[in-house]
């Protein structure tokens, strides 16, 4: 499981987003916008295009950690798919600074969960977003209700405690997103 958690995390750690945004408009998302590095950051700094290939790219790297996973172990997916959104939310690459975790999630949940389970996923996030009209806190509170959504989709303590993880990586970082805006230690508030 080790081999498969460091794989996986250097899978994620690819820093996608910060590559599309250098090589479509030479521009360093750390100490751009909100200094996220990923996608949302690439939609609204650069534009529709390269946020696009910036989401795939970056959804690819939670499918791939996932199948990989999936090939390894039992619940490999799972551990495949959490270590790849740790590696995306703190790169090697980028002194342990990164995006968010979500597309990341969502590629990964392509293979380790049904994709109606991710649709599911993506209404209740859908429903928050109109809650409370802030994309952070929007994804804090559809991170947590994850482990409930799907713990109860799939009657499986494994699929909660998966959501939780899921959850608590995602929200964690999307928290640290709120204090502050201080993602990146380099961008000046």
């Amino acid at each position: 499981m080790f081999a498969l958690a460091l794989q996986s995390y250097l899978i994620g750690s690819i820093p996608f987003s910060q590559i599309v945004a250098a090589l479509w408009k030479g521009i360093d998302l750390r100490v751009t916008g909100t200094g996220n590095v990923g996608a949302t950051n690439v939609f609204q700094q650069i534009g529709l295009v390269p946020g696009l290939l910036a989401a795939v790219a970056d959804a690819g790297k939670g499918l791939l950690a996932a199948l990989l996973g999936n090939l390894s172990a039992e619940y490999g997916g799972f551990v495949g798919l959490i270590w790849a959104m740790i590696g995306h939310n703190w790169s090697v690459w980028l002194g342990f600074h990164g995006g968010g975790g979500l597309a990341t999630f969502i590629g990964g949940m392509l293979v380790v969960a049904d994709w109606w389970a991710v649709a599911v996923l993506l209404a209740v996030w859908g429903i928050a977003y109109l809650l409370v009209r802030e994309h952070n806190r929007s994804a804090i509170l559809a991170c947590s209700m994850a482990p409930l959504v799907l713990g109860r989709l799939y009657e499986s303590w494994s699929h909660f405690f998966f959501g939780l993880t899921a959850g608590l990586v995602v929200g964690f970082k999307r928290y640290l997103c709120l204090k502050g805006n201080r993602i990146n230690p380099r961008k000046t508030p």
